[in-house]
């Protein structure tokens, strides 16, 4: 081969490297908790529990991750596969937590997610679950592969699956435009908080006066968490055949492939993997772990310029103000050994953490009962870069 070919083929080898990155995160023996909402735009108590979500579940749980399934409305996948395909769903807004059993039944009313996530939080996990998952940003397809490690050993039937969901989808338009009940004045969320809805009425719902029911906003409502694709065959929900009563450590992989749609906006595209079983009956179908991995932190551009994928990307602090505990998480670029410091606001360090991650997903409960009420400053450590945030303690 001679020269010119050599440098040809140097440089074909650079762009394709540099038109895809690859981001790999795990569970690394925590446990993590899959909601999965049955939601759609025609239901009225749905926006109760969207916020339930994200002012209850998301701030103090942040090994949830959310699925929302949409039933009757443009975001309904083909044969309604989870509201009205799964057996579990006969209202709205219901849910599963992990498709378990808690207090005598699977599906859950939307005042019991939280206490549900809590239980689940300190449950000990039979699965790791880790995912590597590729963008290819000029074809827009996401390559995955989700892998299962038993953790003990076990019995029966497990499965995987992968689910695509989209943030942050508009509330316009037919199939699309919200409908709530929680619009009078006075009225409260599941979690005894006022309604974030009272007073948005952008109009009234068909039928209904707007002290009754309203048409949201488009400004001040969009659809989360929105399921649009099961990547198991045939669009299983219940995942494809992995193990068979398998031993501690025994692996298993499957691999998917996901063209994003034009219509879809990459940037608020996520996976989620998990490892579920697969009974006789529903009483035995529990999702034992997932993890979810972010397209924006998967994608280089051809110039090989990152976006948003830097060693601390998407920090987010919370809850802020804070009580006795803050949780922090973000995307590391690699797995790589972080550092949590908490300082005061003339710089004193108070407290200095390190964790080693498996993963590039970095979520961490730091208890903060020691501190006064006050501003703080947190900065993360990781690949030798560092980001900080303030953060207010409020007891």
């Amino acid at each position: 081969m001679n020269l010119k070919s050599i440098l040809l083929l140097s440089s074909a080898m650079l762009v394709f490297a540099q038109a895809q990155s690859q981001t790999h995160i795990s569970t690394n023996g925590k446990k993590y908790t899959l909601v999965e909402e049955a939601t759609g735009n025609w239901c009225g108590y749905c926006p109760d529990g969207a916020q339930v979500i994200e002012q209850t579940i998301e701030p103090n749980y942040p090994r949830t991750i959310i699925a929302s399934w949409h039933n009757g409305d443009a975001m309904q996948l083909t044969g309604d596969p989870f509201c009205s395909g799964s057996g579990y769903i006969t209202g709205f807004p219901l849910g599963t937590v992990n498709r378990t059993y808690w207090g005598g039944a699977i599906q859950q009313n939307r005042g019991q997610w939280t206490g549900d996530c809590a239980a689940d939080s300190s449950a000990t996990p039979k699965f790791d679950v880790s995912m590597v998952c590729t963008y290819d940003n000029t074809t827009r397809v996401i390559t995955i592969a989700v892998t299962g490690k038993a953790l003990s050993a076990l019995t029966g039937n497990w499965r995987i699956n992968a689910f695509i969901t989209e943030d942050s989808i508009s509330s316009s338009g037919s199939g699309y435009t919200q409908h709530s009940y929680m619009y009078p004045a006075g009225t409260t969320c599941a979690n005894g908080s006022l309604s974030w809805f009272v007073g948005l009425c952008a109009s009234a719902c068909p039928s209904y006066t707007c002290s009754v029911c309203a048409n949201l906003p488009t400004t001040s409502y969009s659809h989360m968490n929105v399921v649009n694709s099961v990547l198991a065959s045939g669009g299983n929900i219940w995942g494809d055949i992995a193990f068979t009563n398998p031993a501690v450590n025994a692996t298993f992989t499957k691999n998917y492939t996901y063209t994003i749609p034009t219509t879809s906006n990459y940037q608020k595209v996520k996976v989620i993997g998990l490892v579920q079983k697969y009974g006789s009956n529903n009483t035995d179908r529990a999702i034992e772990n997932c993890i979810e991995a972010k397209v924006p932190l998967m994608w280089k551009n051809t110039l090989g310029l990152s976006q948003s994928v830097t060693s601390l990307s998407e920090l987010a602090v919370y809850p802020n103000p804070a009580g006795n505990y803050i949780n922090v998480s973000c995307m590391l670029a690699t797995p790589a050994a972080t550092t949590v410091t908490i300082a005061s606001v003339v710089g004193q360090v108070i407290s200095e953490q390190s964790f080693t991650p498996n993963g590039t997903n970095f979520s961490e409960n730091i208890a903060i009962g020691n501190l006064s009420n006050g501003t703080y400053f947190m900065t993360l450590t990781s690949n030798g870069e560092k980001t900080t945030k303030q953060f207010v303690v409020s007891k």
